[in-house]
């Protein structure tokens, strides 16, 4: 058993890891200032069934991220850091419940650096700070996916039983079906060893009703008051059309590209998982020689991740997380915990925290968005009504309604002149291209913005290498007093 005060450190180490920096780095478009922007509306409006972003409907994830947030953002303040860090705890609970779990199967030990290795991989320290779904998701997952293990050792227990549908409702209202995916893993695991799979029908019925008391509470509610949008959007678009075609440019387009695409996962596993990745063939060759039960398991479990997002045609590096905690528990197993690599997690913990203090230092100058709200800042009112042409990155509704009270508008180069006379105390965010397009009165006051969009990257030669860029921004702000 790991003693509780080495699981609280652990907790915390995970906590200043992933806190850190959060107050310097911008949110980053596009996913971020969504999340953070539609728990602001949620506050405001005090409508907590249906996210709003800007006023308009955001159908993209269920609720609980919000909810978190708002109790975060209620406690702490709004601010970057305080959207942020609900996902900072789920990331912590998660190591913690990672290094428990592989503690209670091969000791202390074991356990421990199974939550080293996961609470220091790369994608962890860059999707755990995040104001997005996938921490909570994460959490709820991995505990599915501990629960499960343990009914099928002990399938009378009712604690188990309740706990384990909890769980599942949970992670479906941190992001939708995915969170399911561990109520396959017994069977998964059963047919792997060539066993019958017996279904109780009476449990799993019971078992639904628990989810739908839970899910419906929420969903039911979500669902009348848009007229079954939440579920046609949410379910329907973010999850079905991801399945078969690539949203926001995150894969390839078409039959070829797609299969093309389909060892994505096995490449940028290597990034993804860094540096803990040097290990995972050894522990694929030990795994090949034999593994007990519990191997069996979380290798089953770690298979259907890896499969089921290989099919979906929507790719991204931290769509295989779920994995991830399994994959460390592996790893962990096959080391030499003699030789352990203490050397190795220290300097990937140390890099870490350069990164988030001097490397988010210098690029924090660089968000264009930010940089906008502090050039006018001074010149905001609450009436104040702020419009965008050109660049409609969802940061400028976050960082300039700390401020302003009306939701901001989107205009064309033809309509600025118009917003700018007839409205009261206006300021117009546009880009240098489509500021030539306007006619500029010597009344208005200008200034001009330059940095990077960080969520659109091109790539761009240099020499005979390609290089992927974030795509540069150059804004002109008007305004009049």
């Amino acid at each position: 058993m790991i003693k509780p005060l080495h699981l609280l450190l652990l907790f915390l180490a995970i906590v200043v890891i992933e806190s850190s920096g959060n107050n310097i780095l911008s949110l980053i478009d596009r996913d971020e200032p969504r999340f953070a922007e539609a728990t602001r509306e949620m506050r405001q409006s005090g409508d907590f069934i249906i996210p709003r972003v800007n006023g308009e409907y955001r159908f993209d994830k269920p609720p609980l991220i919000y909810w978190c947030q708002a109790a975060s953002t209620f406690v702490l303040g709004e601010s970057d850091f305080s959207v942020r860090f609900p996902s900072v705890l789920f990331a912590g609970a998660t190591v913690v419940l990672t290094a428990l779990w592989a503690g209670r199967l091969y000791g202390p030990c074991v356990g421990l650096w199974s939550g080293i290795i996961f609470g220091t991989c790369l994608q962890l320290f860059i999707h755990g700070r995040a104001a997005v779904a996938d921490m909570p998701m994460l959490f709820f997952f991995l505990s599915s996916t501990w629960i499960a293990w343990e009914r099928m050792k002990y399938p009378e227990s009712r604690w188990l039983w309740f706990a384990f549908y909890f769980s599942l409702s949970l992670g479906f209202l941190a992001k939708g079906p995915i969170a399911l995916l561990p109520a396959t893993f017994p069977a998964i695991f059963l047919l792997s060893q060539r066993k019958r799979l017996t279904l109780q029908g009476g449990s799993i019925c019971l078992g639904i009703l628990v989810f739908v008391l839970i899910v419906g509470s929420w969903g039911i509610p979500a669902l009348i008051e848009t007229n079954g949008q939440f579920f046609a959007v949410g379910i329907g678009k973010h999850v079905v059309m991801r399945s078969v075609s690539p949203m926001q440019s995150h894969g390839a387009k078409g039959w070829i590209g797609y299969v093309i695409s389909l060892p994505f996962y096995l490449v940028s596993i290597f990034f993804s998982f860094f540096p803990w990745s040097i290990f995972l063939p050894g522990a694929i060759l030990r795994l090949r020689r034999g593994m007990d039960l519990s191997e069996r398991y979380l290798l089953g479990g770690a298979v259907a991740v890896f499969i089921v997002f290989t099919l979906f045609q929507t790719k991204l590096p931290h769509y295989l997380l779920p994995a991830f905690p399994l994959l460390a528990m592996l790893t962990a197993r096959a080391l030499n915990l003699e030789k352990s690599p203490r050397w190795l997690a220290i300097a990937t913990v140390a890099c870490y925290l350069i990164v988030a203090f001097a490397g988010f230092s210098f690029v924090a100058p660089y968000f264009p968005a930010k940089q906008s709200y502090d050039r006018v800042k001074d010149y905001l009112r609450p009436e104040t009504k702020v419009a965008f042409i050109g660049f409609d990155e969802p940061s400028l509704i976050w960082y300039f309604r700390y401020t302003v009270r009306p939701f901001l508008v989107q205009l064309s180069p033809r309509e600025v002149e118009g917003f700018m006379a007839r409205t009261p105390s206006p300021v117009c965010v546009l880009t240098r291209t489509d500021w030539k397009q306007v006619q500029v009165n010597s009344l208005w006051q200008q200034t001009e913005v330059s940095g990077f969009n960080f969520a659109r990257w091109k790539t761009r030669r240099l020499g005979p290498i390609f290089f992927p860029f974030p795509e540069p921004v150059e804004l002109v702000l008007l305004w009049r007093k």
